[in-house]
């Protein structure tokens, strides 16, 4: 009887919690009333501005790479923040190398910056319609003004532009500046491993051209390096390019911990070096800023692709970040998805238990902080559907979810639309 009085009793607490969130999502949903970036007026972003609060740092998801109306709010999001919640960096998943030491030296004249920015970050953006605003208008134009926005970026993978044209070269001087290139066992070999960082960082952009395994060969010279620089107590960047290219080389298909662990970790030294006294807003997918993920297990097969120990976990793991950082996932209800160069799809329609079917119909786009939700019910770990972090729910039987941990916020996007690509 004892048991079973338990039980009921779990029972009943879970089924009330369901209720619970349900209700408060459908009654906390805030309607957003434009997707606009060029609209100046924000009362309707208000409530938005509100739940960040004193956040040094924002993190905006998406979904997928090419959902164009998510472009279009975290634009107006972005120009939201610098406006008027004092936000002056945008950073962006994509090379942290040519976003840091390409952007420092570039001249800021409208024209420079655009270019600049179609060649190092990553196309998926720059080339969407539904970013042209952000990057071809009120990036560059912000120069003009008092109050411009820096861009930066914390991605692991460089590869871009910037990188491929100077990365070599750059981390040539800089060894040989620091008597580093010294401890290699001989010039030769220092100067294949050179190459190997060059056929290392060419590779997204020339797969087809076969190379002999460097791995051997990058792994040595990082460990050469490492610990010289680690003798010297180097505090500059270089540190963080040389990680990067070690996650870069670590990172495959069903092993991404080490680009996200990079990511957290170049993001960190943005915020305390680079940056140091601004905030900044991160631009990236849900699953690099979603939290909570090292409490995620399942059996099933390929789960590690989707669900990961990633960026905004170890993030927010450094108490430096656990109080100064707002997450804001990305959700929607239907309609299309696909970023540029891949086939649109009809994405799937949410479970009839999911929380999109709890925002009111009448809500076109909308926002909901579940942080007074959180704090009201002791952080409450009780798991429930939503279609997230991609285009697709995760069964509860895959994996149970608590998405109320997962991010502090959600902005919900009835009808999604594929982006296409700028004129």
């Amino acid at each position: 009887m004892k048991l079973f009085s338990t039980a009921a009793c779990l029972l009943f607490w879970t089924t009330a919690f369901a209720q619970d969130i349900r209700s408060y999502v459908a009654t906390n949903t805030v309607p957003i009333a434009t997707l606009d970036a060029a609209a100046d007026d924000y009362a309707d972003l208000a409530t938005v501005g509100q739940a960040i609060g004193e956040a040094r740092v924002v993190m905006l998801g998406e979904q997928d790479h090419g959902d164009g109306p998510a472009f279009q709010a975290k634009t107006r999001l972005v120009k939201y923040l610098h406006e008027r919640k004092g936000f002056t960096v945008l950073a962006f998943e994509s090379d942290f190398y040519g976003l840091t030491a390409g952007w420092e030296k570039l001249a800021k004249q409208p024209d420079s910056i655009r270019h600049f920015l179609r060649q190092n970050i990553f196309p998926i953006w720059t080339s969407s319609a539904d970013c042209r605003y952000l990057f071809q208008q009120y990036v560059p134009q912000s120069f003009q003004t008092s109050s411009p926005l820096q861009v930066t970026g914390f991605d692991s993978q460089l590869y871009l532009t910037y990188s491929r044209t100077h990365l070599k070269q750059d981390l040539d001087g800089y060894l040989v500046s620091q008597g580093v290139a010294g401890k290699f066992p001989s010039p030769a070999a220092y100067q294949t491993f050179l190459e190997a960082v060059q056929g290392l960082v060419m590779q997204e952009a020339k797969p087809q051209i076969p190379r002999p395994d460097t791995r051997p060969t990058l792994e040595n010279g990082f460990r050469i390096i490492n610990q010289a620089l680690l003798a010297a107590g180097d505090m500059s960047g270089w540190p963080r390019v040389l990680a990067s290219l070690q996650a870069y080389l670590d990172t495959t298909w069903d092993t991404q911990e080490p680009r996200d662990k990079a990511m957290a970790d170049n993001l960190t030294f943005l915020l305390t070096h680079q940056y140091k006294d601004a905030k900044v807003i991160v631009w990236a997918a849900n699953t690099h800023v979603m939290k909570h993920t090292d409490q995620m297990t399942s059996k099933a097969k390929y789960f590690n692709r989707v669900i990961w120990h990633n960026m905004g976990t170890h993030f927010v793991q450094d108490p430096r970040w656990t109080k100064q950082t707002y997450v804001l996932g990305f959700a929607s209800y239907q309609g299309t998805a696909g970023r540029l160069g891949t086939p649109t799809f009809t994405i799937e329609a949410p479970d009839k238990k999911g929380l999109e079917t709890w925002v009111p119909t009448s809500t076109a786009y909308g926002f909901v902080d579940f942080t007074p939700y959180n704090q009201q019910f002791n952080y409450p770990a009780t798991p429930f559907l939503l279609k997230s972090p991609m285009h697709y729910t995760i069964p509860a039987r895959v994996a149970p979810i608590p998405w109320n941990l997962v991010y502090d916020g959600l902005f919900f996007i009835r009808d999604m639309q594929a982006t296409t690509k700028s004129e």
